[in-house]
């Protein structure tokens, strides 16, 4: 099955021309938050949204919006959301080649700054996580420095797993992101 993303390519690589920099507080310099203990963060203005192609529902910011795709490649089961030009993340579901979510992860690259990764059990569900920053560069002008990203791979079945991609600007959102992977609810 083509997937339509590739963590390399799914890493946040933005050139925003002639962007004020005084509208954006973007990190360029800070460290990751990391993949353990979740943040503690207050989510009661969240909003819950049920994604019923991938079988789950997650509670998000509100600053968050689909973000929908005007090319696909094959049916990939994928969902993607946005917060401007800085923040998003995709929850894609995935083949298996019989490996654990352990053999599913992605392996760290040597770009990767503050690595981190942990494992824990998010609904039931046995999930890798991975906070770093690193996997491609923001550009903002004249700046340019790494995206926060995260990565985790939460088994479904034998057969299938759920692949979270995220990538921000600055590390306030990052943790955010950290807690929209553990809000994770399965429907089906």
């Amino acid at each position: 099955m083509p997937r339509l993303f590739s963590h390399s390519l799914t890493i946040c690589t933005c050139l925003l021309l002639n962007y004020d920099l005084h509208i954006v507080a973007a990190d360029g310099t800070g460290e990751p938050a990391p993949a353990c203990p979740a943040p503690k963060l207050q989510q009661t203005d969240w909003r819950s949204v049920e994604i019923p192609s991938i079988g789950v529902r997650l509670k998000m910011p509100k600053r968050y919006a689909e973000k929908h795709w005007a090319v696909k490649l094959g049916s990939p089961i994928v969902a993607s959301y946005q917060a401007g030009h800085l923040e998003s993340f995709t929850l894609e579901v995935l083949p298996s080649n019989g490996g654990s979510s352990e053999q599913q992860k992605i392996a760290p690259q040597s770009d990767y700054q503050g690595y981190t990764e942990c494992t824990e059990a998010i609904s039931g569900h046995h999930a890798v996580i991975q906070s770093f920053r690193g996997g491609g560069v923001i550009i903002l002008g004249d700046v340019r420095f790494p995206p926060f990203a995260i990565n985790a791979v939460l088994e479904l079945t034998l057969s299938r797993f759920l692949r979270f991609d995220a990538a921000t600007a600055t590390r306030a959102a990052q943790e955010d992101l950290l807690a929209v992977i553990r809000s994770l609810e399965f429907t089906r």
